[in-house]
């Protein structure tokens, strides 16, 4: 469970923080409320108290649940792209991240949901400990060292619950948190496909590495050293580099050019265009001239289709619900622990109201209203 806030200037922070996401200014959010600019402020400096009724009202308002205003916000380590910085994402993502932990904490806490911890045992301090760690996990899994398939039920394997979102086209890739033993990654829907697995397989590496996370990704020496070497792990992940390099061989003797069997790699790993480049170069099948000239030369789709017609399957195209999360909470509603409507929300649109089965509670009293009915 949730730490719950101690001040009710923890409280009007938090009131704060959910009227500017939702795009209310403090008059606009007052205005609705039915009271003063003035009070809405003292609230969220915590100098005026709330009651129960006054939170309701504010929670229909901005979205949230009552809890949200109450408890601490857990710790989320973002990933985003490198050299940029956006607030504003970085806090929709932690918003979006909290609140699907939150659901995930809501099906574990009614016995719905249970999943097995993993981690590696050893730390990752040099890119050859991110390559072995990655060689690790995949032993783990039984898998080989080709293309992994289905990533999201891959990982979830691993003790890590996958979510898919569209978080907007920003500069957020993904965020990690752990909630019990239990690691919760979401990553931005509105990525291309491959990227979404570049993305997923990172917070994994987060995951499975013990790593230290904060809601601080303002970066640093030491985190962007710490974020390369992650990189490092998630690459390794979905493309060993053995297996690449055996299969660049095979294409060699196919392809004569480096960039069509670079369009095969890449559809055949799932791993979007410069993530596979600059992987070619590390594992030295390419020049840097080379990985230069095709970083700016992107494939198109067509590009693809002409390569013995390779072409991506979307993995993780938004909604995209960890599989064992969908199963719980469907769970969670035939026990009748939690309403239909409930159940919708928590399944983000996936489903609708028509689509649910029966609960089991009336089912079961369906059936004796007819034993009784046949007396």
């Amino acid at each position: 469970m949730r730490a719950r806030l101690r001040s009710w200037a923890a409280v009007g922070g938090r009131v704060a923080a959910a009227r500017e996401l939702a795009g209310f200014s403090q008059r606009e959010l007052a205005e609705r409320l039915g009271i003063h600019r003035s009070a809405l402020t003292r609230v969220e400096l915590g100098q005026r108290q709330l009651d129960a009724l006054e939170l309701s009202r504010i929670a229909e308002l901005l979205g949230r649940t009552v809890e949200w205003f109450l408890t601490v916000p857990a710790e989320t380590l973002a990933s985003r792209r490198a050299g940029i910085s956006a607030d504003h994402d970085v806090q929709r993502l932690e918003d979006a991240l909290d609140q699907v932990s939150r659901d995930v904490e809501l099906l574990s806490d009614v016995g719905a949901l249970t999943l097995a911890a993993t981690g590696l045992q050893s730390g990752v301090t040099t890119l050859a400990e991110a390559e072995a760690g990655a060689a690790e996990a995949r032993a783990l899994l039984g898998c080989g060292d080709g293309p992994l398939v289905d990533l999201q039920a891959m990982v979830e394997r691993l003790g890590l619950l996958a979510f898919s979102l569209d978080l907007g086209p920003g500069v957020i890739d993904g965020g990690y948190l752990r909630t019990g033993q239990v690691g919760v990654a979401l990553v931005n829907g509105a990525a291309i496909a491959g990227q979404r697995r570049v993305n997923l397989a990172h917070e994994l590496g987060h995951h499975l590495l013990a790593d230290e996370y904060a809601a601080d990704v303002s970066g640093g020496s030491g985190r962007s050293e710490r974020e390369a070497l992650i990189d490092a792990f998630a690459i390794h992940f979905l493309m060993p580099g053995p297996s690449v390099i055996a299969r660049w061989a095979e294409l060699s003797g196919e392809w004569d050019y480096p960039r069509q069997r670079l369009f095969v790699l890449s559809a055949e790993y799932r791993v979007n265009w410069s993530a596979v480049v600059s992987h070619a170069y590390t594992l030295e099948l390419i020049s840097r001239a080379e990985r230069d000239l095709l970083q700016v030369q992107r494939p198109t789709v067509g590009d693809y289709i002409e390569v013995r017609g390779a072409r991506f399957a979307q993995e993780l195209r938004s909604p995209a619900l960890a599989p064992a999360y969908a199963q719980a909470a469907m769970r969670a509603y035939r026990r009748g622990v939690i309403s239909a409507d409930r159940v919708v929300e928590l399944l983000h649109g996936t489903v609708t109201l028509d689509d649910l089965p029966t609960p089991a509670s009336d089912a079961h009293r369906s059936a004796a209203d007819g034993r009784r009915a046949s007396r």
